[in-house]
């Protein structure tokens, strides 16, 4: 564990870390599509502060049970309800392509290169890859999570990986030495703040000057990095994998299309309290996201999806402009075609939601959320399907 030196956090996480940063990329893509279903309008609900923990909250519990979907936006209102049942939707392709196929084992190749040395490159500069092992001391003692434990470890020199003056200080070192690096752990230190603002030694080894080389994509690598034994088993198992992260994503899209149709056919009146409402919700949900690898909001959109403050709250706001609005469409499409959810139906959803949240029971989820708010989210669930189900697609 090296979170004694890298500045970003535990070096065990990074990989997970740089998944979350893929995943995260690919939502802003998609422009936060996937908020229609249950789990969108429970965190709306949140966000307006609905909470049925006390007899005050209770009532307000009931009095949204009775007007509807829409009633935590009392200062919204939709005014003309546009077209819902037969809108046009752009069809949605979910062919796994061969190209898309390589494109995943290149990055995967591309997350295990071979590490080949430089052999007539002895002397470290800056833009080098430095192959080293290093041990951590805190007034003489090794420190937990400050070693490499002699397995080895390939460092840019310039990067920004480790601690201010750990890469600088390996400039103009030979290859085959070995240097010590008296620094100064920075105050904060969100990774370990026991470490914050500690005089420490590094005991570096460098032990060559490496270029990072493309493996070739074969049995033997797929059974080291896949937990497949042959490189077309791993294929076909991606084949399936990616062929079901479409069609999932597929119904998330013919949702969003479907709804923001009868959104442009409809009129509102939004309140703009309840729209910074949401947008400051959904500001400090990512900020929460940043506070994971001790991160500000402003690094975190930088690092992890390559975007500025200002186009994030540009996504925001047409965000929450269209949560508002497709809550108010929700709401008026179920009254107007008189859609419920059964007492069979709320069972069979409770028991769902229990399931996907990790509840202990569907009586535990029904406890913290209210049923008037579980069933309020089938009703919007039940509603959206119902416009998808009568879309056409062209």
């Amino acid at each position: 564990m090296w979170y004694g030196v890298v500045t970003g956090g535990n070096a065990d996480t990074e990989p997970e870390q740089d998944s979350f940063f893929e995943e995260e990329k690919e939502i802003m893509k998609k422009r936060w599509i996937a908020v229609l279903a249950l789990s969108g309008l429970l965190a709306l609900t949140a966000a307006c502060g609905t909470n049925t923990d006390t007899a005050e909250n209770e009532n307000t519990a009931e009095d949204t049970a009775e007007g509807g979907i829409a009633a935590e936006y009392p200062g919204s209102s939709i005014t003309r309800l546009g077209k819902y049942d037969g809108v046009e939707i752009a069809a949605v392709s979910t062919e796994v392509t061969d190209e898309e196929i390589q494109a995943q084992i290149d990055n995967l190749l591309a997350s295990y290169p071979d590490s080949v040395p430089i052999e007539d490159k002895t002397v470290v500069e800056s833009g080098d890859i430095v192959n080293i092992d290093f041990v951590g001391r805190l007034d003489g003692e090794e420190f937990e999570g400050g070693s490499s434990g002699g397995e080895g470890f390939d460092l840019e020199i310039g990067s920004g990986s480790f601690i201010d003056g750990f890469e600088d200080g390996l400039i103009g070192k030979e290859v085959g030495t070995t240097v010590d690096l008296p620094l100064t752990f920075p105050d904060p230190y969100t990774p370990n703040p026991d470490l914050a603002g500690q005089d420490v030694v590094f005991e570096v080894t460098i032990h060559a000057i490496v270029e990072h080389v493309t493996p070739e994509w074969n049995d033997e690598f797929a059974s080291e990095h896949t937990g497949y034994d042959t490189a077309a088993a791993y294929e076909e198992s991606l084949r399936e994998s990616l062929q079901q992260q479409k069609e999932e994503s597929a119904v998330s899209q013919r949702q969003y299309e479907a709804m923001q149709a009868v959104i442009a056919d409809s009129e509102f009146e939004c309140s703009e309290e309840e729209l910074q409402s949401l947008r400051d919700s959904r500001t400090q949900e990512y900020e929460t996201y940043a506070s994971y690898y001790g991160l500000e909001l402003d690094d975190f959109l930088l690092q992890a999806m390559q975007m500025t403050r200002e186009d994030f709250d540009s996504e925001v706001e047409t965000w929450a402009d269209f949560q508002l609005k497709c809550t108010l469409a929700v709401d008026a499409i179920a009254k107007a075609e008189n859609i419920t959810v059964s007492e069979e139906e709320y069972e069979t959803g409770l028991q769902q939601l229990a399931d996907d949240y990790g509840a202990e029971s569907p009586e535990a989820f029904e406890e913290e959320y209210g049923r008037s708010t579980v069933e309020n989210s089938l009703l919007y669930d039940k509603t959206v399907e119902f416009v998808t189900d009568r879309a056409v697609e062209m």
